[in-house]
């Protein structure tokens, strides 16, 4: 489809936190994430680390100053709290990007040139962040790639990550914007029950796959409660391991509980009041 804008990969996922060195500990004891780079941003007045939970990369990110609402991420934490925040797409120019996307109507905020961020207003409940460029370090950009094998072994078990699951009221404007607005494919549109009944759309968006779930009753569930406070969409990060017996053993083993409550997929989670406000699903790859 002309005019689409062309996304080669989902660079990351943000986790807004509290406490960036507690988070960035948290993913690695738990899930075997192999950091490679921290930063302070100055005009956000906020530190991040970069890591890799197998093949897909997460972001740790905390407002220095918390209370400082002048800084528009140090706002929008104070809305979500400890939660999902985002997830980005790599572009080839930033700027064409950002003048497309407000071309076809979405709101752009926090434009830096070179990254920017798509209000969730214009995607379907979605906070997105857009870049161009590389991370610093970034081992996927090494010789060879980076591929999902880099977590083999670890005592979680985790293979790859399954998908990123998003939870809308408005799902017709999230696969118009991903499909139409950006080159992501519809691979599947579904009914669900999981966890309660909804109709579900995964799309390839570069080399990952992103489902979002609209329930049917909006005010109900899980999900429903999910869209009754504020956040940015992310409902879950959903991860392929090798073994359900060894994966419960090692979160035993760090007090981190489990449930099946609330599951977008048929396997089990961590429950978010233990991993600082994120929903990480397992299933038996």
């Amino acid at each position: 489809m002309a005019g689409r804008i062309h996304v080669p990969r989902i660079i990351h996922t943000i986790h807004a936190t509290t406490d960036i060195y507690a988070c960035r500990l948290l993913y690695q004891d738990a899930l075997g994430g192999l950091v490679f780079a921290e930063n302070y941003f100055p005009a956000e007045d906020r530190d991040c680390a970069l890591l890799y939970v197998a093949n897909h990369m997460v972001e740790p990110m905390a407002p220095r100053n918390p209370e400082d609402m002048t800084k528009p991420y140090a706002r929008m934490a104070s809305k979500i709290g400890q939660a999902f925040h985002s997830f980005e797409l790599k572009v080839e120019n930033g700027k064409e990007a950002s003048q497309a996307f407000r071309d076809a109507g979405a709101t752009v905020a926090s434009d830096y040139g070179v990254f920017f961020f798509v209000k969730a207003e214009s995607t379907g409940g979605v906070l997105l962040e857009v870049c161009e460029t590389t991370m610093p370090n970034d081992p996927y950009d090494r010789v060879g790639g980076w591929g999902a094998h880099v977590g083999v072994g670890h005592a979680s078990s985790v293979l790859r990550l399954d998908h990123i699951a998003c939870v809308t009221q408005e799902i017709e404007k999230a696969v118009s914007f991903f499909t139409k607005s950006v080159d992501g494919e519809v691979l599947v549109d579904e009914r669900t029950e999981l966890p309660q009944p909804a109709r579900r759309v995964l799309i390839r968006i570069g080399d990952t796959n992103v489902a979002f779930i609209q329930p049917d009753d909006t005010a109900y569930g899980p999900l429903g409660a999910f869209l009754s406070k504020q956040q940015n969409g992310i409902y879950a990060l959903v991860w392929q391991i090798a073994d359900e017996t060894q994966a419960r053993g090692h979160f035993d083993k760090l007090s981190l509980r489990q449930t099946a409550e609330g599951c977008v997929s048929p396997g089990f989670a961590i429950d978010p009041e233990d991993f600082l406000g994120a929903r990480h699903e397992f299933v038996v790859g």
